[in-house]
């Protein structure tokens, strides 16, 4: 998926500066403002404001004036100019706190489920597992007695955490077979090479 990062201008107030003449022409309550908040957005979705631009122009003269080049009380008259909400800037911002929220959580929810299963392996059970080398994979338990787990190492290895659960496939099963006793299962565990157990729901159980 192709993320966009940039920034956009939003027109939040239009107004006329009362009581105050035109720099130029003299003319009076002919200076006419427009107020836009810059914000940051991705993929057009608003994350937060980073700025604000004020546009002035006279409807005498047509002259067009920088916030800079206005007299001091014009200035201040523009800084107390109350700006319409504008809290839908800060959506991308939401959305990813909670995003962030919901990925935490779910982590160690996952973490605690892990713990659990990883203590009780039954037939069936895939393991996601990060290895020495940097490279990730899976295996799927075959057969468990009362001391040792038999299992199929998966052929292929993903680069990064997130594509492991795409190699769990039939096919990729051979003949890979790898041994473990359950204290080097539980060993694997707390090294942080097992990083999820997947178990089907209907054999879940976590009263063993």
């Amino acid at each position: 998926m192709l993320f966009l990062v940039g920034t956009r201008d939003s027109n939040i107030k239009n107004g006329e500066i009362s009581n105050e003449e035109c720099p130029k022409c003299k003319k009076e309550n002919t200076l006419h403002f427009s107020i836009y908040r810059r914000y940051t957005h991705l993929t057009m979705i608003p994350l937060f404001p980073v700025g604000k631009l004020v546009f002035i122009e006279c409807s005498h003269c047509k002259e067009k004036f920088d916030y800079e080049d206005l007299s001091e009380n014009i200035q201040s008259k523009l800084r107390t100019e109350k700006l319409d909400n504008s809290i839908w800037i800060f959506t991308g911002s939401f959305i990813l706190a909670l995003f962030l929220i919901f990925t935490i959580k779910n982590y160690f929810e996952k973490k605690d489920e892990t713990s659990i299963l990883v203590k009780n392996p039954k037939e069936g059970d895939v393991y996601n597992l990060k290895f020495s080398n940097g490279y990730y994979s899976n295996m799927k338990i075959d057969k468990v007695t009362k001391d040792s787990i038999y299992t199929t190492h998966n052929d292929f290895d993903a680069y990064m955490p997130y594509e492991i659960d795409d190699l769990d496939k039939a096919e990729n099963y051979s003949d890979k077979k790898v041994n473990y006793s359950k204290n080097e299962l539980l060993k694997l565990y707390h090294e942080d090479g097992i990083l999820k157990i997947v178990r089907k729901k209907s054999d879940l159980n976590f009263s063993n």
